[in-house]
């Protein structure tokens, strides 16, 4: 920032100069009086030459001095006139005052100008970015962000109906996995345009994911809100979608995805992943139409013990978050049943059943045997990150009757 105005000031010092040299600039001095002069001098001598000689006659030489004489008054008269024009440019004090006021007022202008139509914030958004790419370890990284984030959300609190400084924070906190900060900039934009499609979809996403990657409820309100109004939106298609496979209308999810991707370009990446989501859909569905002509297991319920390897015990803060779930064997890892604690709880026994489903579609009951995972949290988010620690059991039977012991004993790398 420094940077710039140092250039910017230096710009307006070479203009105020320009300026101000053009203006007091004085007219270049005559020297035609003198000149004049000698070249009167010169056609006396050159007559008095031709006198001598005898090239004129009298009557020539009298016509030849009344015609020198005229052209001298006639010359006198403009050289008079030049100098009281050049008399009369000095004594304006005009210039100067133009010259003052320029100096005194041309900076206070263009500064703001600058304030009113320019983007002064962006300079130092420009230079907190350059701080953060010039960072050399993780620690300077992280204060360069919380600097960023500072200033946006002092731009906001100056300016609270602010659209666009309300977006960034929601979108860099988003990116950042701190769910409930950005919920709370994404009401505010919600508070500003809530007619927005796109804004309403947004909302229904990140309020999913601080309740768990669960759309039950408002999230669901806002995604059908917006759809009406934009039923082509990609964000809306791919959300309605996610939104009816947990209310466990699979048909349901596939249509909305089988529109999505036709708006992609044959064989896209985005074509391809939403594909592979329309195909597990499919393999879902396949899996409940089995599941209902089979007898499923009655009120499945599994005793979980939890615990923490004395190892890793160092790593862990009282308040981490500890997700405890159970997922299918194979096909998506939507979790059957989840429950949510603290690390102070361990160790710890829990229940997980039919109740904690987040499908009901989808339950442990329609499966023989799961996947059970506690993952202690270090952001606090269900999203699986490097750093983590985690205990994973495999092809636990449903119907079992006594306790399983789960220890966390491994961090994600």
């Amino acid at each position: 920032m420094l940077e710039f105005w140092l250039i910017a000031g230096a710009m307006l010092l070479l203009s105020l100069i320009v300026i101000v040299v053009a203006l007091l600039r004085k007219p270049k001095s005559t020297h035609d009086e003198e000149q004049g002069s000698d070249i009167y001098k010169q056609h006396l001598h050159e007559l008095e030459t031709d006198i001598e000689n005898g090239l004129l006659d009298e009557a020539e030489v009298e016509t030849t001095k009344k015609e020198l004489q005229l052209s001298i008054l006639n010359q006198d008269k403009t050289i008079r006139k030049q100098m009281s024009d050049s008399t009369s440019h000095k004594k304006s004090n005009a210039p100067k005052i133009t010259a003052i006021v320029l100096l005194m007022l041309l900076p206070l202008f263009v500064v703001e100008l600058y304030q009113r139509l320019g983007r002064p914030e962006l300079i130092e958004q420009a230079a907190l970015l350059e701080e953060f790419n010039n960072a050399q370890t993780e620690e300077e990284k992280a204060v360069a962000i919380e600097k960023m984030l500072a200033r946006m959300e002092q731009r906001v609190e100056n300016n609270p109906d602010d659209v666009d400084g309300w977006l960034m924070l929601t979108n860099s906190y988003t990116s950042l996995e701190r769910y409930p900060e950005a919920l709370r900039c994404v009401e505010n934009l919600y508070r500003i345009k809530s007619n927005d499609p796109s804004i309403m979809l947004r909302y229904a996403d990140i309020l999913s994911m601080v309740n768990n990657g669960k759309f039950i409820g408002k999230p669901t309100e806002l995604i059908e809100q917006a759809m009406q109004l934009e039923p082509t939106s990609e964000s809306g298609l791919w959300l309605s979608g996610l939104a009816a496979i947990q209310r466990g209308e699979i048909k349901t999810a596939i249509d909305y995805w089988e529109r999505l991707v036709s708006q992609f370009e044959d064989g896209s990446e985005s074509q391809q992943q939403i594909e592979h989501y329309i195909n597990l859909a499919r393999r879902q569905l396949v899996e409940t139409d089995n599941a209902a002509n089979t007898d499923p297991v009655a009120d499945a319920k599994l005793q979980v013990n939890v615990s923490l390897s004395e190892e890793l015990r160092g790593q862990t803060r009282s308040d981490d978050t500890i997700f405890i779930y159970a997922t299918a064997v194979e096909g998506p890892p939507i979790p059957l049943a989840i429950l949510r604690k603290q690390v102070s709880d361990l160790p710890l026994q829990v229940i997980l059943d039919d109740s904690m489903s987040m499908m009901p579609s989808n339950r442990l009951s329609q499966h023989k045997q799961v996947k059970l995972i506690a993952r202690i949290s270090k952001s606090g988010h269900p999203k699986p990150e490097p750093g983590d620690l985690e205990g994973i059991i495999n092809n636990v039977k449903t119907d079992l009757n006594e306790a399983v012991n789960l220890r966390i004993d491994n961090q994600i790398q």
